[in-house]
């Protein structure tokens, strides 16, 4: 992209949000005319209905405010603007793309079933021992997922949560906040978890051998 195209794309950030806004005020114009519009006979004065139509009719009116308000600052402030924007928008995009368990599991998955096409004497030792690491792991029954929105944690219990014994259960014996970061083995963002990416590059290659 050149610098021209960058330039004018951003000379036109402005009346970009200039329209959004008109098009917001314009819907929210729309709709507070049609709750203005709205009669109640007068033995509906003082009744629970009116208090319910006057309660939307209002929020109508703070929702249109705020966005007379942030139409204002974006026209007013069209860089800073622009920036927020684009750090929600980018929020927005990693919270969707934010894996989950079964988003683990199948790349671990996909991951051991290409390992386990490679002679074991070409196996990258490191692929290997963490697959290894991580299968047993699971068949302990201790890896979980924390997510926090745009980033998933997989880290290690002590237990089985299917364990009921004492050690297992008890509130003080549980894993510290202080010290949960030592616990981590994996972080996840933007669709995958990338330690046990990093961890398969060149799966195929143990550098002994060579």
């Amino acid at each position: 992209m050149s610098l021209n195209s960058g330039a004018s794309g951003f000379r036109r950030a402005p009346s970009l949000f200039r329209n959004t806004f008109e098009q917001l005020k314009t819907r929210y114009d729309g709709v507070q005319a049609r709750l203005d519009a709205i009669t109640f006979p007068e033995r509906y004065k003082g009744t629970i209905l009116e208090k319910w139509a006057m309660y939307w009719k209002n929020l109508v009116i703070d929702y249109k405010e705020m966005v007379i308000d942030t139409g204002r600052t974006m026209r007013t402030r069209p860089v800073r603007s622009s920036v927020y924007v684009s750090l929600l928008a980018g929020s927005l995009y990693a919270g969707a793309r934010n894996p989950s368990e079964t988003d683990f599991y199948d790349q671990f998955r996909q991951a051991y079933n290409a390992l386990s096409l490679v002679h074991p004497t070409c196996q990258n030792p490191i692929a290997s021992q963490h697959l290894t690491f991580l299968e047993r792991c699971h068949n302990e029954g201790i890896l979980r997922r924390l997510s926090v929105g745009v980033v998933s944690f997989l880290w290690l219990d002590n237990y089985d949560k299917e364990l009921a014994i004492y050690k297992a259960v008890c509130p003080y014996l549980q894993p510290r906040y202080l010290t949960f970061h030592e616990r981590i083995i994996d972080v996840g963002f933007n669709g995958k978890f990338w330690v046990l990416e990093r961890k398969m590059v060149d799966y195929d290659i143990n550098e002994d051998n060579l």
